[in-house]
């Protein structure tokens, strides 16, 4: 495990995280979700007022690290290295967080984006949510997207997995502002250092605390949500990426065919929880 993962710089009163794994553009990995809570942790330990996560090199963060998600992380991950307790602990932090994005932000680095309070995206970035297509689902995405964004394109950059431009990100709500990429953490880190500099502690707490419990995120349904998706599905999801081929779920469309005629024509609610 990469001790260095992750970077912690303070910068005034601003705690700069630096992803720091460009060789794996930065994929979220288990060296990098505990880098990013411990590094949440110093800040607070330091007394900085604010957090701006940025990375290395040309990959904001491209996805989840597909060893660790073969290797536990849809079977259930410890809480130490599970990334939807980490994306929970960013949207509830008690100091504002905001991402730097410089570069691609895909899967769980799109959802890491969307658990930061505000983002500054550089004109090279783009955004997407492909893991469907992987046979996984993006739990936090789905989780978080909707109340970005609105439910309808929620579903469509869910369902359709397409890249979102940074120019489009922006009045799709996606991102707070748009920057040429030598300007992105400058941006963030001066933004930051504006909102700290004018407030104080308690109250800017508190706005935090209760614009999520307006949005309410049920995250214990989150972290289990990833239980739901079919093994089979996302061990030939995962193994075709890996092997760089297209993935085959022929198989699986002819099972859930076979399976129509036995559902109740017209589910109760509780059969969709």
């Amino acid at each position: 495990m990469n001790a260095n993962a992750v970077l912690y710089e303070r910068r005034g009163h601003v705690a700069l995280l630096t992803l720091n794994e460009p060789d794996r553009r930065n994929a979220l990995s288990r060296a990098i979700v505990r880098g990013l809570s411990n590094g949440l942790d110093k800040a607070l330990s330091d007394g900085t007022r604010a957090v701006v996560i940025a990375a290395a090199g040309s990959a904001f963060c491209a996805g989840a690290n597909i060893d660790d998600l073969r290797d536990g992380w849809m079977d259930g991950p410890d809480a130490q290295d599970d990334p939807a307790v980490l994306f929970r602990r960013i949207a509830e932090f008690g100091r504002p967080v905001i991402a730097a994005v410089q570069g691609v932000a895909v899967g769980g680095g799109m959802e890491l984006s969307l658990a930061c309070d505000l983002v500054i995206a550089a004109e090279t970035a783009w955004f997407a949510l492909p893991e469907l297509g992987h046979g996984v689902i993006p739990n936090t995405g789905i989780a978080l997207l909707s109340r970005v964004i609105g439910i309808r394109r929620a579903y469509e950059l869910v369902l359709t997995r397409r890249r979102v431009p940074a120019q489009e990100a922006l009045p799709l709500g996606l991102v707070n502002r748009v920057v040429p990429v030598e300007a992105v953490v400058n941006e963030a880190l001066a933004l930051a250092g504006e909102i700290v500099q004018a407030v104080p502690p308690g109250a800017l707490r508190a706005a935090k605390r209760h614009l999520h419990a307006h949005a309410s995120i049920d995250w214990e349904r989150v972290m289990r949500s990833p239980l739901d998706v079919p093994k089979a599905e996302w061990q030939e999801g995962l193994a075709a990426f890996t092997e760089k081929r297209a993935a085959d779920y022929t198989r699986f469309w002819s099972a859930a065919d076979e399976t129509v005629g036995e559902r109740p024509l017209q589910p109760t609610l509780e059969a969709w929880r």
